[in-house]
């Protein structure tokens, strides 16, 4: 074995391993508190988007997506909306959604000024 190849380190190339080993670490650990970070504040924005905007959805018009931005609104009720919508034929008052199952008077309460025929 001719062991007369093995470079000498220095304290500069020592440093510059460590710092990069560090780094390496250090960013793993950050990047994940970061990412849990995030989405909290990006919730945290569009929550306070939402109460800041005032929402008017036609029942009558809006697609399922649209129904979703209702508060207590998911993808199962906005379908039904829809389902009841294209059976019943379009709402004649705002109190009728109260006709779609699992909207009660605890739901439209909540939507009742967020919603238009």
């Amino acid at each position: 074995m001719n062991f007369n190849i093995v470079k000498k380190i220095t304290i500069n190339d020592f440093i510059i391993v460590l710092g990069l080993a560090l780094m390496v670490a250090g960013l793993g650990i950050k990047m994940k508190v970061t990412e849990e970070d995030a989405e909290k504040k990006i919730f945290e924005k569009i929550e306070k988007r939402s109460e800041d905007l005032e929402i008017v959805v036609n029942i009558n018009l809006a697609s399922k997506l649209e129904l979703e931005v209702l508060p207590a609104i998911g993808p199962v009720t906005a379908q039904k909306i829809i389902d009841y919508r294209n059976t019943k034929g379009a709402f004649r008052s705002k109190q009728e959604i109260m006709e779609v199952s699992g909207i009660g008077v605890k739901t439209y309460e909540k939507i009742k000024d967020k919603i238009k025929i």
